[in-house]
């Protein structure tokens, strides 16, 4: 990944399903956030999201901060479930089937568990001070 490819993706995708957020459930301002790495504070990426700052807000995360958004949870268990498979990727678009597969076995509840658990990852964060959490 670099800002090239991350450009596009905002670009493309992002600001697309922001528009379609707006359309469909009337979200006034969806809130994008991603993490500190440098490809996502690239000056090219920080133009972007303030020419777009009318229709996509973009939280501003710390550096070091604590990581509180649930999907790294989803990837990570995607990622443990594509493991445990008997047959390895044996390429991009085998990976990428393999991960939707399990993707489509995915309980409803894990996923709002995962949603309904910011609270405790906020409240985590807050006692720690900023600290490293269990989470």
């Amino acid at each position: 990944m670099n800002q090239h490819v991350y450009f596009n993706i905002l670009d493309d995708q992002v600001l697309a399903f922001s528009q379609h957020l707006h359309v469909e459930y009337a979200v006034v301002t969806p809130i994008f956030q991603d993490d500190y790495s440098t490809v996502h504070r690239a000056g090219r990426i920080c133009d972007w999201f303030d020419e777009h700052s009318h229709t996509l807000l973009h939280l501003d995360w710390p550096a070091k901060s604590p990581d509180l958004n649930p999907i790294e949870n989803l990837w990570d268990m995607l990622e443990q479930r594509v493991k445990r498979r008997n047959q390895h990727p044996r390429n991009l678009v085998d990976l990428r089937d393999q991960i939707l597969s399990e993707w489509l076995k995915l309980d409803a509840t894990y996923l709002q568990n995962l949603v309904d658990s910011l609270s405790n990852r906020i409240l985590a964060v807050i006692k720690s001070r900023g600290g490293v959490t269990w989470y």
